[in-house]
């Protein structure tokens, strides 16, 4: 009798936005020499990476769409970013950026969640085991569309967010740093 292979299940990813998350912000960042990673961000990601969790970057860069910066300076800035990380052991899966400007109109940039969707069709993602940590309500309004829990940070623009949080239709985690959402793998681990 033959035994069916068993179905390959699907990926979860924590998605996370660039500036003022994985990286310190700074508006209408354009140098890689500027780039500096948050204190124990390196060490929490490595812990949601171990914990089989894609990590994928989920980034509005509106500066190239204004002509502030160019996407190779852009990829230059990711090039030191996964630099910086690399010690810790930690591996992006990839980074989803919209280059437009507010004005254009596009589909890709948040809050759409089209960059989440395009990222889970690509990596086979359960949109609905993964969760999005941003700063902005932009972030939380694309995972709330895609269907993933968004997460809440205070750095960045996080402390602003959080007092607009009222406007959300559900109860949306928030943590001081991305080294504190490590206790939702204790939790569900």
């Amino acid at each position: 009798m033959h035994t069916p292979a068993p179905c390959p299940t699907a990926h979860k990813a924590l998605f996370l936005d660039r500036d003022g998350v994985v990286i310190n912000y700074i508006p209408y960042l354009g140098r890689p020499h500027q780039v500096q990673i948050p204190r124990d961000a390196g060490p929490a990601l490595k812990q949601w990476q171990e914990a089989g969790y894609l990590l994928i970057i989920i980034t509005n860069q509106a500066g190239i769409g204004r002509g502030y910066f160019s996407v190779s300076d852009v990829q230059a800035i990711h090039h030191r970013l996964a630099e910086l990380y690399r010690p810790f052991g930690v591996e992006f899966t990839d980074i989803f950026l919209c280059p437009h400007h507010p004005e254009d109109a596009c589909d890709c940039r948040k809050p759409s969640p089209q960059m989440l969707f395009e990222a889970a069709e690509q990596y086979d993602i359960d949109l609905g085991q993964s969760y999005f940590l941003g700063d902005a309500p932009s972030d939380l309004h694309a995972a709330i569309q895609a269907g993933c829990q968004p997460l809440l940070v205070r750095t960045g623009r996080g402390q602003e967010t959080e007092a607009k949080l009222a406007q959300f239709s559900q109860a949306i985690p928030v943590f001081d740093q991305v080294s504190d959402t490590v206790c939702l793998l204790r939790a569900h681990g």
